[in-house]
C-alpha cells in the first residue's frame, strides 16, 4: 500500500534562503551599490586629480553617481537638517537670480549660477551621503590617500612633460600652461593645486591616518614638494596651517595621543620633520628652488593683501556693497573692476563677492552650514570626542575655505566635493552636535 505524504520537505539550506523575489532584489541592490561605487570612484578621480581638465566627462560621471545614489538614499535627522539649510540657500539663490535679472545680468551668468549654487551642491551632497554610508569615513580617507598620490604624480608628470616637450604637451592639464622658475622661486598653472589645498591641510593635520609608515613619509614629502613648487600661497600655507591645527586638536581627539610630549612628537612632529627634510633634499638636489625665495614671495604677497589686482578688486567690491546698502545687487552682476573678461561676474575674492551679490542676510544663510559645522567640530573637540577622520576633514575644509578668498574654488562644480563631504560626514555621524545642549 502506498502512502502519499505530500511534497518532500525542503532542505535546511533551502529554508535559510530568502524567497526568489527577495533574492532578485538583493542582487539588484548589490549591483546598484557596486555600480555607484564605480561611478563615484571615477567622479572622485576626475574631480580631485584632474579637475577642470575633462569637464563634460566629469559632469557625466557625477550625474551617473548621483542617479545611482538615489535608490539607497537615507535621510536621517542630521542629514535632514543639512538638507533644510540647503533648501534655504536655494531660496536665497532664486531670489537673487531674479534680482540679478532685473539688473540686466546676462542669461549665461544666471544659468551658470543656478547650476553651481543649486544643482551641483545637491548632487555632491547625495553622492557624499551614499559614499559615507557605504564606505564609512575610514575607507573614504583611504581613498584620499590614493587620490593624493595620484595628484602628486600628475604634478610630477606636468613638470616633466613641460620641460621635455613644452606647453603644448600639458595642455590637457591646463590651457595656456606655464611654469615660472626665477631666482629660486617656482610657480606653475595647474587646477589640481585646488584639490591639494584640502589634501595638504588634511594629511598634515592627521598623518596618523596614513597607516603605512613608509607611505606616510613618502606622501607627506610629495605633498610638500607639490606645495613648494606650485607658487600658490594658499597651498603653501595649507601645510603649516594643517599641521598647527592638527597639533592643537591632537589632545582633543578620541585617540588622545597627549599623554606625553614625546608621544605627541612621534605621532605628529617626527613624520612631518622627516618629510620636510626629504622634500628639501629633493628640491636642493634636483632643482634650483630655494625655500627662502619661496617664503619671501609668499610673505610679500600676504603683506600686499594678495597683490595689487586683488586689492583693486576688493576696493571695487566694497564700494559696490556700500552702494547697495548691504542688500545685494543680485547674482550675475559685476562691479567696475573686471577680473575675468569672459565671465565678468566672477571674482577671486568669493567672500566679498558673495556679500556684494546677496547682501548680509543672504551671506549669513550661505555661511550657516559651515558655521554650524565648525561649532559642531569644536563641540566634539571640547568633549574630547573628535575622531581623527573628522579632524582630517575639518582641517582640510578650513584651509579650503580660506583659499576661497584667493580663488573661487567653491564656485567650480569640480571642487565642491571638498566643501560638501566634511559637512555631510559630520551631520550624519554626529547629529547631536547640532541640537541645543540640555540646560
Amino acid at each position: 500500500m502506498s502512502h502519499d505524504h505530500g511534497p518532500a520537505p525542503a532542505s535546511t539550506a533551502n529554508l535559510l534562503l530568502p524567497p526568489p523575489a527577495l533574492q532578485d532584489a538583493g542582487r539588484y541592490r548589490f549591483t546598484v551599490g557596486h555600480m555607484f561605487l564605480g561611478a563615484a570612484s571615477l567622479t572622485m578621480f576626475l574631480a580631485v586629480v584632474i579637475p577642470n581638465s575633462l569637464p563634460i566627462p566629469t559632469a557625466a560621471a557625477m550625474g551617473l553617481a548621483f542617479l545611482l545614489a538615489l535608490p539607497g538614499l537615507h535621510i536621517g535627522g542630521g542629514f535632514r537638517n543639512l538638507l533644510m539649510m540647503y533648501a534655504c540657500t536655494v531660496i536665497v539663490t532664486i531670489v537673487y537670480l531674479i534680482v540679478g535679472g532685473m539688473h540686466d545680468a546676462p542669461l549665461v551668468a544666471l544659468v551658470q549660477v543656478a547650476a553651481i549654487y543649486i544643482l551641483s551642491p545637491l548632487m555632491w551632497t547625495i553622492i557624499a551621503e551614499a559614499l559615507l554610508r557605504r564606505l564609512g569615513a575610514d575607507r573614504l580617507i583611504d581613498w584620499f590617500v590614493l587620490l593624493s598620490l595620484l595628484c602628486a604624480a600628475s604634478v610630477a608628470l606636468f613638470f616633466y612633460l613641460y620641460f621635455r616637450h613644452g606647453a603644448a604637451a600639458v595642455a590637457f592639464f591646463f590651457q595656456g600652461a606655464n611654469i615660472n622658475q626665477n631666482e629660486g622661486f617656482s610657480g606653475a598653472t595647474m587646477h589640481v593645486y585646488g584639490s591639494l589645498i584640502f589634501l595638504c591641510g588634511g594629511f598634515f593635520s592627521s598623518p596618523e591616518l596614513i597607516r603605512n609608515r613608509l607611505l606616510r613619509l613618502v606622501l607627506l614629502a610629495a605633498l610638500l614638494v607639490c606645495a613648494l613648487t606650485s607658487g600658490r600661497s594658499a597651498l603653501i600655507l595649507a601645510v603649516p596651517m594643517g599641521w598647527l591645527m592638527g597639533m592643537m586638536l591632537a589632545s582633543r581627539t578620541t585617540e588622545r595621543p597627549h599623554r606625553s610630549s614625546f608621544t605627541l612628537f612621534i605621532r605628529y612632529g617626527l613624520p612631518v620633520l622627516v618629510a620636510t627634510v626629504a622634500a628639501l633634499f629633493l628640491l636642493q638636489a634636483y632643482t634650483q628652488i630655494s625655500l627662502g625665495a619661496v617664503l619671501n614671495v609668499v610673505t610679500d604677497k600676504l603683506a600686499s593683501g594678495g597683490g595689487s589686482a586683488r586689492v583693486q578688486m576688493g576696493h571695487s567690491l566694497l564700494a559696490g556693497i556700500l552702494d547697495n546698502g548691504g542688500l545685494g545687487s543680485g547674482h550675475g552682476v559685476g562691479v567696475d573692476y573686471v577680473s575675468d573678461p569672459i565671465h565678468p561676474w566672477r571674482y577671486e575674492l568669493v567672500w566679498l563677492a558673495t556679500l556684494y551679490r546677496v547682501g548680509i542676510l543672504g551671506t549669513v544663510v550661505y555661511a550657516l552650514p559651515f558655521l554650524l559645522y565648525i561649532l559642531g567640530v569644536l563641540r566634539l573637540a571640547y568633549g574630547r570626542r573628535l575622531p581623527p577622520q573628522h579632524k582630517f576633514m575639518f582641517c582640510g575644509l578650513v584651509c579650503a575655505l580660506l583659499a576661497t578668498n584667493t580663488n573661487p574654488y567653491i564656485e567650480a562644480f569640480a571642487f565642491q566635493w571638498m566643501y560638501v563631504i566634511p559637512l555631510v560626514a559630520l551631520f550624519i555621524d554626529y547629529p547631536e552636535c547640532f541640537r541645543k545642549a540640555p540646560e
